[in-house]
């Protein structure tokens, strides 16, 4: 009789420690399902943004070779796409008042041109009835801006196209590095400086800064609507901040959407994969075997095509700068 006490004892006490433990395991299923749903839809948002900035009505507008990256980017159409493939995986497409909030969850939103970065963030305004009205709105372009110790600033690109600013002068110079070397004073110019290094750690830092900002002031937005949350720059690795400073793309980060015990956190880096594999074509100029990389005007005779420099200099040819600057 003591003993069948003890077990009926026992039962009392496992039993809602035991439905209580079933209960977090289901939650923690539901948590991981809608993550995972909602980093899918995230992650198709923004590729199908940064593909959409690629449609252009113009031929003019289409990539050059003499600049493969630089691209006249539809960044209406970019926005839309992503809003709409948004809107669609989270099921709000129709739903005006839904789709209002789920954009408050979306703390910055930025497009990677060639020679500048766009921020879209929220504004406030006053409407015809005088009632306070916000809307999220296109910045100014912001340049990649570098200042060498000579003075001269530096406006990158995704390639080696840059633009100068020489001081105390109104007139803007703009080229190849290669080229620019033979008019500026900028160190950085100069054969042997780590020129890309520099370059990418200005594009990177300039993209950071305004990514920070925007953060920054949606937490303050957020905070006078009433939000609790507090939206933050998350770390991101190394490899994966490269690519966006690669090619022409888009950046969101989503953060604070309900899910369970926590709040859902993710960011998107979508590329325009515009970037060409590297080629070389192998020719002869005066009798004398070249290479050139396959961005630079075609020679009129191809005698051999090569996939890196190494392979190109084993069979005998020598490198040849085309009018880009380019080998």
């Amino acid at each position: 009789m003591k003993t069948a006490k003890l077990g009926i004892l026992f039962v009392l006490i496992y039993l809602p420690f035991s439905v209580v433990s079933k209960m977090d395991l289901r939650t923690q299923a539901d948590t991981l399902f809608l993550e995972t749903r909602y980093n899918a839809a995230v992650n198709a948002a923004v590729q199908d943004g940064a593909n959409s900035l690629l449609v252009n009505e113009k031929q003019e507008g289409e990539i050059r070779y003499e600049s493969f990256k630089k691209v006249t980017l539809n960044r209406e159409e970019g926005l839309n796409t992503f809003y709409r493939t948004l809107f669609t995986n989270f099921g709000v497409n129709d739903d005006k008042v839904s789709q209002n909030i789920l954009d408050q969850y979306v703390a910055a939103l930025m497009v990677i041109g060639y020679d500048g970065c766009y921020v879209y963030a929220y504004e406030s305004y006053t409407d015809a009835d005088g009632r306070p009205m916000s809307r999220r709105v296109e910045s100014a372009k912001i340049p990649y801006a570098y200042t060498d110790s000579s003075g001269e600033v530096i406006s990158f690109t995704l390639d080696d196209y840059v633009t100068i600013n020489k001081p105390g002068s109104r007139e803007w110079y703009e080229g190849f590095r290669s080229e620019m070397s033979l008019v500026a004073q900028a160190e950085i110019l100069k054969p042997g400086f780590p020129f890309d290094e520099v370059r990418r750690s200005t594009i990177l830092a300039t993209i950071q800064k305004e990514l920070e900002m925007t953060i920054n002031e949606h937490n303050v937005r957020s905070l006078k609507s009433g939000a609790s949350y507090t939206f933050t720059l998350p770390t991101i690795p190394d490899e994966e901040w490269n690519n966006t400073i690669d090619d022409v793309g888009m950046l969101a980060f989503v953060q604070g959407i309900p899910m369970g015990y926590r709040a859902y956190n993710n960011y998107a880096l979508g590329g325009a994969r515009i970037v060409k594999k590297s080629g070389y074509y192998g020719f002869y100029d005066n009798g004398i075997p070249y290479y050139k990389s396959n961005f630079c005007p075609k020679p009129k005779e191809i005698v051999e095509v090569f996939s890196t420099k190494k392979e190109a200099s084993s069979k005998g040819f020598h490198p040849k700068e085309c009018i880009n600057g380019r080998l």
